[in-house]
Parts: structure tokens; C-alpha cells; sequence
């Protein structure tokens, strides 16, 4: 299977954190910005990465759905409650939880792209400024789980993204459980594996 993505993307690097763990080999194709060519869009017609390309040659598009094949794919647990006769409450707070820090992503790299233009608009850099210290305290109030879910891979992604992208950004002086958490998430053989370059 062959992964396009770029080093410095959160949502290429989750697939690759769940890739890593299930001992999924995977060719990385990195595309440098932007992703919209012709060429791509052949690949996924929304010109986005990530994008799996599976062994039959057809596409895979959008991280939540690159996720979710691997794990189905590599027998992992990522997703709980994927079964009509198990319990499925844990379901719906790791999906929840991956909205969340996907939704940081959004908005941490809306404001990366904003702020690359040649006439930035202040109101978008606030408008996504806004929402990524929201996001931040809503994830300082989660009760995380002690055997990760794609929700916890998502929010170890999303905060790793946030440190890259924002060094002057001193989230941790307010959120001290979320600091703590992420400060032995970001351990991890497969986070540490999939840093962003």
C-alpha cells in the first residue's frame, strides 16, 4: 500500500501512528504543497492528502477512513465497539474524541496557511486562534483511556502538530492534565517514529 502524504501533516502522520503500531508497512509518497495538480486529483479529486492507495490501485481518501481501513486491515483495536453484539460506549467518545483534535488540526493549520498569505486577514488568524485554544480546553477536561483509542491517537497528533507549528504557543502553562498526558503519549515508540520534520 503506498500512503501520499507530507512530513509535516497531522493527518498523514495519525494513519502512519496506526500504521506503525499494527506493523503495517507502508511506501510514503511525499507530496509538497500544493496537493490540488491535476495528477493528484486523479488520486483524490479533493487534491488532499492523506491518501491510500491500496494493492488493487484504488483510493482511500480522508484520515478518519485511512484509519479506520488499517485498523480493520491490521486486526488492531482502535475502534471500539465496531461490533453489533459488544458494548459500545466507548464508541462513540473515541470518535468524538478524534472530531476534537481533528478539529484542532483544522484550525492549526488554517492559521499556518493564513498566515503564509501575502496579506493575512487578522480575523481569520483570530477566528482560528480562537478555536484552537478552545479545543485545547475542552481536551484539558477528557478522562483519556489507558489503552489508546483512535481518539487518544488523534489528540497525541493534533498536540505534536500544535508544539511543531506553534513553539511560542505555551499551551501547558494552563492545562496541566492534558500536559501531563501528552508528555507520556508522545513517548510512544509510534509517536516518536512519526515526528513531523
Amino acid at each position: 500500500m503506498k500512503l501520499y502524504g507530507n512530513p509535516a501533516s497531522p493527518f498523514a502522520r495519525k494513519a502512519l501512528v496506526v500504521a506503525h503500531v499494527l506493523g503495517i508497512k507502508l511506501e510514503v509518497i511525499d507530496l509538497t504543497p500544493p496537493y490540488g495538480t491535476a495528477e493528484f486529483r486523479r488520486i483524490n479529486p479533493l487534491g488532499k492528502i492523506p491518501a491510500l492507495i491500496l494493492g488493487d490501485g484504488s483510493a482511500i481518501f480522508d484520515s478518519r477512513v485511512i484509519c479506520e481501513y488499517l485498523n480493520r486491515y491490521g486486526g488492531g483495536k482502535f475502534f471500539p465497539g465496531n461490533s453489533l453484539l459488544g458494548n459500545n460506549k466507548g464508541q462513540w467518545k473515541a470518535l468524538t474524541l478524534q472530531a476534537l483534535a481533528d478539529g484542532l488540526c483544522d484550525a492549526a493549520v488554517g492559521r499556518v496557511v493564513e498566515g503564509r498569505q501575502p496579506n493575512p486577514n487578522p480575523a481569520h488568524i483570530d477566528r482560528h486562534t480562537a478555536a484552537m485554544e478552545a479545543a485545547l480546553d475542552a481536551l484539558e477536561r477528557v478522562k483519556f483511556s489507558e489503552s489508546p483509542t483512535i481518539g487518544e491517537i488523534a489528540a497525541g497528533v493534533a498536540l505534536g502538530y500544535v508544539d511543531f507549528r506553534f513553539k511560542d504557543l505555551d499551551w501547558r502553562a494552563t492545562r496541566p492534565k492534558l500536559s501531563a498526558w501528552y508528555g507520556k503519549f508522545s513517548q510512544y515508540p509510534a509517536m516518536q517514529a512519526t515526528q513531523p520534520k
